[in-house]
């Protein structure tokens, strides 16, 4: 028995976005270009037998069969053709939904005259995760044939193993055959549709749906080895819980689409009658606590992150319910537990939504196809709904859409937190308001520049610049325009200084620019100059009519005719007390202190 698509998932430009979301259009519209949409005209009264003359090569068996529910199960096919003039038969219409019992079987008659034997013509069921589907019909002898299919068998035991089943028609052209088709499906109500095929046309439209599935797959190992190595090497939750949600989730489709049994499982009897059971109550599980993971619910709303955390726990215990003794009460109640993971997953999403964090909301954009999506499978459990593409397929594309979406949510947050995480640990080395080295590795650096300067017999430049006005602009425009002006001589100082240069701040409004050496006095007074010259420009981060202005030191290192050693912190004493002295002389704003 298979549920797990009936249960549903919680998980609800740029270039690159466009471009998918159209190879997913041209996909969708050659999927639909490639499915059954031609229909044979029913004969009068009691539907006659489906003529077969290659006029059509696909075409649906609503309208043109009969079926009767045998409460019991236990009639064989013998029996039901020996009383089918006295069974209550009725006539099957597309899309009509059949409750069966645990005991019951649908029977489904009809009678079909292939014209020609030059093509194979083929049954299909067009949904997967039926419990068991056999056609039977008499061959040219008389003898019962009978063709298997459905999750209670293995796929490799199946008549054609195959996604979907699919029961090969008799190539008999004297006259019609009357087929009967025999369905148990337990818990769930059953609408899949019927549809002849020629066979070229069914390879054909497997071709198609393959290629479509196929890259949903090959996008999904991609995404989650990419999300997983990202959660590997930054040490990052996140990544982590969506690498395991997307490999979940990848398996479920692969069970509810039939692919699972078809490759990954065909030799497995149980796991094929139970994957959707257990991999679709688990990707519930996975989605939810991937969005609790994910937008931190403990520190946004503590109730609905317990309640995420409790929900959690009631999926495991429902899914060891089920599969330990499986009735429609235990599936009732994982549908159930459905619609609460997506009500919970809205308030979740919700409840971030209004953090106004960026990230946040292509998470839920993301995530909001996928709740759609899953809301077609609890209706169809609940016998709200019939079985279609959307409720077949509808995941798919959901997942298909949600993908790019998340993980571009996931790297927009990883890159804030590595951001802030950059920059905590670039408070050691830089000055937090301006960006520049601090005082303390600025005199590292200095040390360093004085021994190469001794080894290598030349020397560096040390400009001390303070900002002359930083005072006044503090007292008449207040504290936010002053810090507005230590920044802009940072800033000033980072394009004056070169690639080998260092600038840093070393106290409230006193900066300093190392020149690395060989430097000679006219490039030291040129610098000097220029960080002069951009403090007069006007600036409108400025009030008007002010500029900055400076006072400036400059002195070779290491000077042989003073006598200091090769200290760092002295020599930066030393030009830290020149500069000021330098401010209380109005006639001078760069000196030279030994050249």
């Amino acid at each position: 028995m298979s549920v797990a698509r009936r249960l549903p998932s919680p998980i609800a430009g740029t270039t690159a976005l466009r471009a998918w979301m159209a190879m997913l259009l041209a996909g969708l519209l050659l999927w639909f270009a490639s499915g059954p949409t031609h229909a044979l005209p029913l004969q009068d009264g009691y539907p006659g037998p489906v003529i077969i003359d290659g006029s059509v090569q696909s075409f649906p068996l609503a309208g043109r069969s009969i079926y009767w529910i045998d409460p019991t199960g236990q009639l064989e096919p013998d029996e039901i053709e020996a009383r089918q003039d006295l069974l209550p038969w009725s006539e099957r219409t597309n899309g009509q939904r059949v409750t069966l019992g645990e005991s019951a079987a649908l029977w489904i008659r009809f009678d079909a005259w292939v014209q020609h034997d030059d093509v194979h013509w083929e049954l299909e069921l067009a949904r997967s995760g039926t419990d068991h589907v056999a056609l039977h019909y008499r061959d040219r002898h008389g003898q019962w044939v009978r063709q298997e299919a459905g999750d209670h068998l293995a796929v490799s035991r199946w008549h054609s193993p195959d996604r979907y089943p699919v029961f090969t028609l008799d190539t008999r052209t004297e006259g019609p055959v009357r087929y009967w088709v025999k369905i148990e499906h337990a818990r769930v109500p059953f609408s899949g549709e019927l549809y002849i095929h020629s066979h070229p046309h069914l390879r054909e439209q497997r071709i198609h749906q393959q290629f479509l599935i196929g890259a949903y797959f090959g996008m999904a190992l991609l995404l989650s080895l990419v999300a997983l190595a990202n959660g590997l090497v930054f040490r990052d939750k996140s990544f982590l819980a969506y690498a395991i949600y997307t490999g979940v989730l990848a398996l479920s489709m692969a069970a509810s689409l039939g692919v699972g049994g078809q490759f990954l499982w065909p030799d497995s009897v149980v796991w094929n009658s139970r994957a959707e059971f257990i991999l679709l109550p688990l990707v519930a599980m996975a989605g939810l606590l991937f969005i609790r993971q994910v937008i931190q619910a403990s520190w946004i709303d503590r109730r609905l992150d317990r309640m995420a955390v409790a929900l959690s726990i009631i999926w495991v215990g429902l899914i060891v319910w089920d599969q330990s003794e499986p009735s429609t009460a235990s599936m009732q109640a994982l549908s159930a537990a459905g619609a609460a993971t997506m009500a919970l997953t809205y308030a979740l999403l919700w409840s971030a939504w209004r953090s106004g964090e960026r990230w946040v909301r292509w998470i839920a954009l993301g995530v909001l196809p996928m709740l759609l999506a899953g809301t077609l499978p609890v209706l169809r459990n609940f016998n709200l709904v019939s079985s279609g593409f959307l409720s077949q397929y509808g995941m798919v594309l959901a997942a298909t859409i949600e993908a790019p979406l998340l993980i571009y949510g996931l790297v927009q947050r990883s890159s804030i937190q590595h951001e802030a995480r950059a920059r905590a640990k670039a408070l050691a080395l830089t000055e937090p308001l301006t960006g520049l080295t601090n005082r303390h590795n600025c005199i590292l650096r200095l040390h360093d520049a004085l021994i190469r300067a001794q080894r290598y017999q030349h020397r560096c430049a040390l400009l001390v610049i303070n900002l002359d006005n930083h005072e006044w602009f503090t007292q008449e425009h207040g504290r936010e325009v002053g810090d507005r002006a230590l920044v802009l001589t940072g800033s000033l100082l980072r394009t004056v200084a070169r690639d080998v240069d260092t600038a840093a701040r070393i106290d409230d409004r006193t900066f300093a620019l190392l020149m690395e050496g060989p430097v000679r006095p006219a490039q030291a007074v040129s610098a000097a100059t220029a960080i002069l010259a951009g403090g007069l420009r006007p600036n409108e981060q400025l009030p008007v009519g002010a500029t900055l202005r400076f006072k400036i030191v400059i002195a070779l290192l290491p000077d042989p005719s003073i006598e200091l050693p090769m200290d760092a912190q002295q020599h930066l004493a030393w030009l830290h007390d020149e500069a000021d002295n330098l401010q209380w002389d109005r006639q001078r704003n760069i000196a030279t202190v030994n050249f």
